[in-house]
């Protein structure tokens, strides 16, 4: 007896397709939508003294400008990155200050903007730079590389861990993913460091717990997610992570210059938290960095509790019970 043909799994494949083409039409609107017209919107500016020239820069190039009441404390707004430049005036001239590690873009714009509008009131104007971008980061893009990086690595993780690790792995998943971002953070600095020299060696370690945090975080959220929402963790994942979150990092486009969308939710996403807090931990003495630190821990920490609650209940429901493959996407945390 000839045994009955299988049914046409179409609807599957072309679910599976549509969803394909949505991912892709997302990763467009995300990366161009952010990209395509990168252009000043309320960056932050230190002014010293009368404020005329920055006035006459306002006009054209998007500045939101505080008052300061001598140069050494504009300069400590941009050390501490309340500002990302400073117009000094003084009787015997003006003079800018601008910070390339910042954000490169945002200086060479700024110097263009403020000595196209000295020039054209026949004023003279001294450029000075503070925080230099170092000879392995001409562009000042290596902490965002190195970021993305880390997050790739961290969802990787997981996600093998889900898929391919079975009920035992399971169950050892937060320890397993601990061990694979201290691994993973360390091979990230040796590269990144000694063998390529994109960022210095003299902070190795501090960068190697900051790496391994990033990194952390992101395995834990990512595992959690996939277990309360199963393969549909993983596409959330990719899509807030990843599409939404590597443009709106501030790393090839600096945040003031993107639409308000992206620079709005990018500092509460891995990519911009990771990225702002390693520049300014590269670049700027570990200043500014609270938030990107409270915002990774955030993720890390919803994530641990979602692994250990789901442990736990595993251990409760008896012994080897897989309770994701029995339904885990319906845990409440």
């Amino acid at each position: 007896m000839a045994e009955p043909a299988a049914r046409p799994r179409w609807p599957l494949v072309l679910g599976a397709l549509g969803v394909v083409l949505l991912v892709q039409a997302l990763f467009v609107v995300s990366y161009v939508g952010a990209l395509h017209a990168p252009k000043p919107n309320n960056v932050p500016f230190a002014v010293v003294g009368p404020p005329p020239l920055a006035d006459a820069v306002r006009s054209r190039f998007s500045l939101r400008t505080t008052a300061y009441p001598d140069e050494a404390a504009a300069r400590r707004a941009i050390d501490h990155r309340k500002a990302y430049g400073a117009l000094v005036t003084r009787p015997s001239g003006m003079t800018l200050i601008v910070a390339p590690a910042a954000g490169n873009s945002v200086a060479v714009a700024l110097t263009t903007a403020f000595t196209t509008a000295a020039a054209a009131a026949g004023r003279q104007l001294t450029v000075v730079q503070v925080h230099p971008l170092p000879s392995g980061d001409r562009s000042g893009s290596v902490p965002f590389l190195v970021v993305m990086a880390l997050v790739i690595g961290g969802y990787l993780s997981a996600t093998i861990a889900t898929i391919i690790g079975g009920p035992a792995t399971r169950r050892a998943r937060a320890p397993v993913l601990a061990a694979v971002a201290v691994i993973g953070s360390l091979v990230t600095d040796v590269v990144a460091g000694p063998v390529l020299g994109a960022i210095p060696s003299d902070r190795f370690f501090v960068l190697w717990a900051l790496f391994a945090f990033l990194m952390l975080a992101v395995a834990y959220a990512a595992a959690a997610l996939q277990v309360l929402f199963g393969p549909g963790g993983t596409l959330i994942v990719i899509v807030v992570f990843v599409i939404f979150g590597a443009p709106a990092a501030g790393g090839t486009v600096p945040r003031p210059f993107l639409p308000s969308f992206w620079g709005t939710i990018g500092p509460y996403l891995p990519p911009g938290a990771g990225t702002t807090a390693v520049r300014n931990t590269l670049y700027f003495h570990g200043n500014g960095i609270a938030r990107s630190l409270i915002v990774l821990a955030a993720y890390l920490v919803a994530g641990a509790i979602v692994l250990i609650r789901v442990r736990g209940r595993s251990r409760a429901a008896g012994g080897e019970t897989d309770l994701e493959t029995a339904g885990a996407a319906t845990v409440v945390v």
